[in-house]
């Protein structure tokens, strides 16, 4: 068991070398000198970007599909919680997840509802002609990882006996996210700056009506 979270610690170390190496490539690649005057701020375009932009009144996308949102923050949310979870797990302090008490009842919610929410999805995604002939093998691929990782979290909180499977489950996810389509866990931050600092340095955000 030592050996394995010795392999998740290793696999999580090098996940974030290569997001942080891919993250400062990206900032570094194509940047322009701006010579039109600034018709705005782009500090406020960036406050917008990461505030009332990501609103479901704000995005068209969200506003239109409330049930894919609700189920897309059901899925983040679930996934936090069994980061949590894997946290506590390697710092030896897993009590802190014990469904006997107040908080680890909440955080079983989490992970339950964040399992659903990725199950969802995937069958949203497969189910529709179109999302179905935008999917490439790396949308199932990224989803199952995910699902799968968030479901162990949520046995791990039941039974001792899912460990290991939680933590080999933990490793893969770990060697895939710099590969994939999960390391927006990293560029949509790098990419939702840049928007709202190009945005925001034109007077476009925050929006005017």
């Amino acid at each position: 068991m030592e050996a394995l979270r010795i392999g998740v610690v290793v696999c999580g170390l090098g996940a974030a070398v290569a997001l942080a190496v891919q993250a400062v490539r990206a900032r570094a690649y194509g940047r322009r000198p701006l010579y039109a005057p600034a018709s705005g701020s782009a500090a406020r375009g960036v406050l917008y970007a990461f505030g009332p932009g990501m609103s479901p009144t704000a995005k068209e996308s969200t506003r239109t599909h409330p049930w894919a949102y609700a189920l897309g923050v059901a899925y983040h949310l679930g996934v936090f919680a069994a980061l949590g979870c894997l946290l506590l797990l390697l710092v030896g302090a897993e009590r802190a997840c014990d469904p006997a008490t107040i908080p680890g009842r909440a955080l079983g919610v989490l992970l339950f509802a964040g399992a659903l929410g990725g199950l969802g999805l995937f069958v949203r995604r497969y189910a529709t002609a179109h999302l179905r002939g935008l999917s490439v093998p790396d949308d199932a691929l990224a989803n199952l990882l995910t699902t799968g990782f968030v479901a162990l979290a949520a046995a791990r909180q039941r039974t001792p006996a899912a460990e290991p499977a939680l933590l080999a489950a933990a490793m893969l996810l770990l060697c895939y996210v710099p590969l994939g389509k999960i390391r927006h866990c990293v560029f949509f931050f790098v990419s939702r700056r840049h928007l709202g600092r190009h945005f925001g340095r034109r007077g476009t955000f925050p929006l005017r009506h």
